[in-house]
């Protein structure tokens, strides 16, 4: 006779057996998989700063101090060891900041939407000087030879005189100006919105060249060799201009919107795009060393040190990726999306996030 109760029994074993087997596995890839994270995020937040008003955060580290714009129009300097406020405090305006601070002989330069290009003590954080271009200033100004260089919406770039504020020349781009121009020698090159890369004199202001590109010139431009500027453009690429051959353009290409500051050594060329994607190069732009796709949208950096480069996305993450090999070296995981500015001083990431706050990131294992 058949004893289905003792054959029920040991089904129902094996199945408890099989049950626990599957739990106890799937606990286990579940703690390698909180290992992994814990091990790629494993740096502390060393400070964090919360701002009166919300707004996009950008700033810029200066001998221990970080000079901070927010979209809300409010100014602070930060000391950059502790996030403790340093001084600027009591300066808010009504209107947008839309790029970091340049700062020199004790002053910070900043745009605003209000057309205005201002400066401000570092020190006291009184109104220095202020000057009124055609449109709104979203480009972050360049300081040279106690001389201010700043684009504005209005198609214009303007030169002008760091302690007074004074205009000594303004130039017409044919285009709307968002990014940061760069210096060569004595030839300033600006990108604009119209699709445009302009070579201007810097003594004059008279204009020197105009190079067409596929798309607009959202990003910054910045000088890589003696006679050469590198600028992303939204078609995609990042060009490579000879200031003395303009017309013999290269370019790299890479895909999506590129508006992200490029870094750039003796050796190589570091270059991000909106999408996701990184890319090392040589110094001239010809051979690819490496490329690393993070698969989600980059919002901020590029930032380096000697080892890595940085960069913050949408999901609220800051990668260090080796600039040697391009592989992710540390990850850290935030509440926000990563967006404003992101610089690197010392042992600290610090990062702007999308509620206004900034946090400082520890560096070290």
């Amino acid at each position: 006779m058949i004893d289905y109760r003792s054959r029920w029994q040991r089904r129902r074993r094996r199945k408890t057996k099989v049950r626990w087997v599957i739990i106890g596995g799937a606990a286990l890839l579940a703690a390698a998989i909180f290992i992994a994270i814990a091990l790629l995020s494993r740096h502390s937040v060393v400070w964090r700063y919360h701002p009166l008003l919300r707004g996009v955060p950008y700033f810029t580290a200066d001998a221990g101090k970080l000079l901070v714009a927010w979209s809300s129009g409010m100014v602070r300097t930060l000391e950059l060891a502790t996030g403790r406020e340093a001084g600027l405090v009591e300066y808010a305006r009504p209107f947008a900041f839309w790029a970091a601070p340049a700062i020199s002989s004790g002053l910070v330069v900043v745009g605003s939407d209000d057309f205005h290009v201002q400066a401000l003590s570092v020190k006291t954080g009184k109104l220095r000087w202020k000057y009124r271009t055609g449109g709104s200033v979203l480009a972050r100004p360049v300081i040279d030879r106690e001389q201010v260089l700043i684009g504005s919406s209005d198609g214009y770039l303007y030169c002008l005189d760091l302690p007074t504020g004074v205009l000594i020349w303004k130039t017409d781009c044919a285009g709307q100006i968002a990014g940061a121009a760069a210096l060569v020698g004595d030839i300033v090159v600006v990108g604009t919105t119209a699709g445009r890369l302009v070579g201007i004199d810097r003594g004059t202001g008279r204009r020197l060249f105009m190079v067409g590109t596929e798309a607009a010139v959202m990003g910054p431009a910045l000088a890589i060799e003696d006679h050469t500027v590198t600028v992303g453009c939204d078609d995609g690429r990042q060009y490579m201009l000879d200031v003395y051959k303009p017309q013999q353009c290269r370019t790299i290409e890479v895909g999506g919107l590129l508006r992200l500051q490029p870094i750039v050594d003796n050796e190589h060329i570091y270059v991000a795009s909106s999408s996701g994607r990184i890319v090392a190069t040589d110094i001239e732009g010809t051979s690819q060393l490496w490329e690393r796709d993070l698969g989600t949208v980059l919002t901020a950096g590029l930032a380096a040190d000697d080892e890595c480069l940085y960069v913050g996305t949408l999901t609220g993450r800051v990668f260090a990726i080796s600039r040697h090999s391009g592989t992710i070296r540390h990850r850290w995981e935030l509440p926000q999306p990563v967006v404003g500015s992101l610089v690197v001083s010392g042992e600290l990431v610090v990062a702007g996030l999308a509620d206004g706050q900034i946090v400082a990131l520890s560096t070290v294992n």
